[in-house]
């Protein structure tokens, strides 16, 4: 019977055997999913602390928000003080504007004798000349020629009046601020006259016939003198005076606007942004009810 008993510890040991590997591998399967679920719940609890952290930084911005538009109904307010600054600067600039209108009553400026202008010598070869009599005066004119190191001209010559002046031409004026004014007015218009004919000599053509008369015709708007096209200096500086303002009227007017329409929108999203309030606190209360905190 020895046997018998052989077989049956030995039948004994597996079964005991067995049973331990089974009950090993119910330990390490319980154990693994304790992990599971410990892993699983700290995810969940870390982003639920993310989104704690979002909404309040979003109840932050709200709160802001809300201050914002509170003040908007307010009757100061950052927006009625602009505004304000901005109706003055507007008022300023048509002020402005109006003030550089040519004058009703314009000043009484001389129209010269219809004394001609006359060549009585020229150059047009480099470095050119050119002399012009008026009357018994006479007016010369020459280039100034910038040369580089090589001899190589590297800028544009230019005439410029090297003898005789318009002081004979001038008449008598009690205002010296006029005289002035016509004796700057005919040393310019006779440095372009002499550099039109010049450019009628090179290009094989007769120059306008010119006069002193010619050159002091006046300006039915505003009185000044003309230029040789028979456009005004002064009206031209007092347009391009008028359209620099008008741009600035433009620039105003559209930021007055801009702060109007941003001062509606205000008001108009206060209501909004309270509701937009209360549904992120009602959400942080939620997640801070579940022991969730943003740290």
């Amino acid at each position: 019977m020895t046997w018998l008993r052989n077989w049956l510890n030995r039948a004994k040991e597996q079964s005991e055997s067995e049973a331990g590997q089974n009950s090993e591998r119910s330990q390490q399967q319980t154990s693994s999913s304790s992990g599971e679920e410990h892993r699983e719940g700290f995810h969940i609890r870390d982003a639920e602390r993310r989104q704690l952290r979002r909404l309040l930084k979003r109840e932050s911005d709200l709160e802001y928000d809300l201050e914002r538009a509170r003040e908007a109904f307010q009757e100061e307010n950052q927006w009625t003080d602009r505004i304000e600054q901005l109706n003055q600067a507007v008022e300023q600039a048509m002020a402005d504007r109006e003030a550089i209108e040519p004058d009703r009553e314009p000043v009484s400026r001389p129209q010269l004798d219809a004394t001609p202008i006359q060549v009585v010598e020229l150059k047009e070869s480099e470095p050119a000349n050119i002399t012009l009599a008026i009357g018994s005066v006479w007016i010369a004119y020459a280039e100034e020629i910038d040369w580089a190191e090589r001899g190589h001209q590297i800028t544009m010559p230019e005439l410029n009046r090297v003898s005789g002046d318009v002081d004979d031409l001038m008449p008598a004026h009690e205002d010296e601020s006029i005289a002035q004014e016509l004796r700057e007015h005919l040393r310019h218009s006779l440095a372009i006259y002499a550099n039109q004919v010049l450019e009628h000599e090179a290009a094989g053509t007769e120059p306008p016939s010119m006069t002193l008369a010619d050159m002091t015709q006046k300006c039915p708007d505003c009185g000044g003198w003309l230029d040789q096209k028979g456009r005004c200096p002064h009206c031209a500086e007092l347009n391009w005076k008028r359209q620099e303002i008008d741009a600035d009227l433009r620039r105003i007017r559209k930021e007055r606007d801009d702060v109007i329409a941003d001062l509606e929108r205000q008001q108009e999203r206060y209501p909004v942004i309270q509701r937009q309030l209360k549904e992120t606190r009602d959400d942080i209360a939620k997640l801070r009810a579940k022991g969730v905190e943003p740290a």
